[in-house]
């Protein structure tokens, strides 16, 4: 197993009127782009100030390439952050602020301007070195603050919600560009973001946080398709939650009892009858048809909303549940789906997934 670059060890942190972070253990390959997601408070950005030492942890430890930052401030830690506010200085021209962080450090004035006009070539911006940042678009002022944050050539870079601010093309611009540098530079990127499509484009892993905690940790796909627990399921939106209990089963199987009827869902173990056994289905896979009277479960159309070349269909089930149904342009046409159209929900019980049960 490599070694971790990034560990942070029982990482705690309190406030007097707020427990942030709660004892957290995660540890980071050198080179991986971490995405860090959660609702807000759930001490994200708190976690990623932490690591930047911009705040003092109360307990346990964080250690960057094997050495602690126990009492190490963040102008010797060599980890810059790229704000969502960006703050950058407005009275500077676009290549002093590039090389602010090397005026900090010391760098000579001739060197200092070499090396950020070098980061403002690679990013594009060489030609507007001399102008104020006023006179930039959101998207350049964008990459001025991620060249300041680079020309330092660090090991790590911190970005807290970087790209909040741009409207949609500019912010799928920036995702390539952010993609890009990560496989050139070959640096640890450390994200953190509300936007799924965001953490799903860009992450090699994807961390979940709620209430200060971890709540699970793995590749886009596997938290998308695999969550750990039903805050997980429902926090990536497009699961559709089905409570239930265990009433039986073969191997590989388990029969589960439900409001809606009784399923069956893969599972690895088998569970004991009354026993709790939650399961998720994926908005993507759930067929629709017009009610009829076979298997499934029928619900009323409530609305759509357009998504690009998708459409979520948002379904009420028995009891007033909703069901969210993800279906391309064509097949929403096909089925005629409009408010108040009676359908019919089904899926292969092969693509449920059998939440895991609590600790």
């Amino acid at each position: 197993m490599p070694t971790p670059f990034i560990v942070l060890d029982k990482l705690d942190k309190r406030y007097p009127d707020h427990h942030a972070v709660k004892s957290i253990d995660l540890a980071i390959e050198a080179g991986e782009f971490i995405a860090i997601m959660g609702p807000s408070g759930c001490g994200k950005s708190t976690m990623l100030r932490l690591i930047a030492g911009l705040d003092e942890p109360t307990g346990g430890d964080i250690r960057i390439g094997g050495d602690s930052m126990r009492g190490v401030p963040a102008f010797q830690r060599n980890t810059p952050m790229v704000w969502q506010s960006l703050a950058l200085f407005p009275f500077l021209s676009v290549v002093e602020n590039v090389a602010f962080p090397l005026r900090m450090q010391k760098v000579g004035a001739a060197q200092r301007r070499k090396r950020a006009l070098e980061w403002l070539d690679r990013l594009g911006l060489a030609t507007m070195a001399e102008r104020n940042i006023a006179q930039l678009s959101g998207g350049q002022r964008q990459r001025v603050a991620i060249a300041r944050a680079l020309v330092t050539e660090p090991s790590v870079l911190l970005l807290d919600e970087p790209l909040s601010a741009l409207d949609a093309h500019l912010r799928v611009r920036m995702q390539t560009e952010l993609s890009r540098l990560h496989r050139e530079l070959g640096i640890t990127f450390v994200y953190v973001t509300h936007a799924q499509s965001e953490a799903f484009a860009l992450a090699d892993r994807i961390v979940i946080m709620s209430e200060g905690r971890i709540q699970q940790v793995g590749r886009p796909q596997d938290v998308y398709r695999a969550p750990a627990n039903a805050f997980v399921a429902e926090f990536m939106g497009m699961n559709n939650l089905v409570r239930g209990e265990a009433r039986g089963g073969a191997e590989g199987r388990l029969e589960v009892g439900s409001a809606l009827g009784t399923f069956e869902v893969p599972a690895e173990a088998p569970r004991p009858a009354g026993a709790p056994a939650d399961f998720v289905i994926a908005a993507d896979r759930i067929t629709l048809a017009p009610e009829a009277d076979g298997p499934g479960i029928s619900g009323t159309v409530l609305g759509l909303e357009f998504v690009g070349s998708t459409q979520t269909v948002f379904i009420e089930i028995a009891g007033g549940a909703e069901f969210r149904v993800q279906k391309q342009q064509h097949e929403i046409e096909a089925l005629d789906l409009v408010p108040g159209r009676r359908v019919t929900l089904s899926w292969d019980p092969r693509h449920a997934w059998l939440l895991p049960q609590a600790a």
